[in-house]
């Protein structure tokens, strides 16, 4: 399901996931098989990542809010800089790539962590959602909205909003959407 070399990324998010599993209910993991729930988890983690990114690239030029650039590839990198993205150009193809930092991600993740194991609502966790959407969106609507609309950096941050909220709106009432968010669900818990 998931390439070698992605898994290799993700693994170093471990540091980041020392306190357990995924939206548990606070379980401590069992001293057996504890490296493969933590692999279970980065997976799981990936593949939301990954699943949200596909499909908010795949909503936002339908939303007509912003025209995505069509000659680019998105993608996840695990990297020790700051940078949430990356950018660059493929030498083989000359396709732009964008590159979004799986650690700083992470790390807002573990930031709300916490808060959203309290909460015992989906409220963190959404507004955690609607903040890596920013993060994937926002450099593609600035560029759209004060590159070619000419318009003010309030526009981007209205516009940003605009295409989130939009798509947090679909990906809770489109069943086709289902599989992103079950990609989060822990089949322990659903098992019991």
């Amino acid at each position: 399901m998931f390439e070698a070399a992605h898994l290799a990324y993700f693994t170093k998010i471990f540091m980041l996931l020392r306190r357990g599993r995924f939206f548990s209910q606070c379980a401590p993991v069992p001293e057996v098989g504890k490296k493969e729930d933590k692999e279970k988890s980065v997976e799981r983690f990936y593949a939301l990542l990954k699943a949200l990114m596909d499909e908010l690239f795949e909503y936002a030029p339908k939303s007509k809010h912003v025209k995505m650039p069509y000659n680019v590839s998105f993608g996840l990198i695990y990297d020790e800089k700051n940078a949430v993205l990356f950018t660059g150009a493929d030498q083989k193809t000359g396709k732009k790539i964008y590159l979004y930092n799986v650690r700083v991600i992470g790390r807002m993740f573990e930031e709300k962590r916490e808060k959203m194991l309290q909460d015992k609502t989906t409220e963190t966790l959404f507004s955690w959602i609607a903040d890596v959407c920013s993060i994937y969106i926002g450099q593609f609507v600035y560029d759209y909205v004060v590159n070619f609309q000419h318009r003010g950096e309030g526009a981007t941050e209205r516009t940003t909003r605009q295409i989130v909220r939009g798509f947090l709106d679909k990906l809770t009432s489109d069943p086709e959407l289902k599989y992103v968010l079950d990609t989060i669900r822990d089949p322990a818990l659903d098992q019991k």
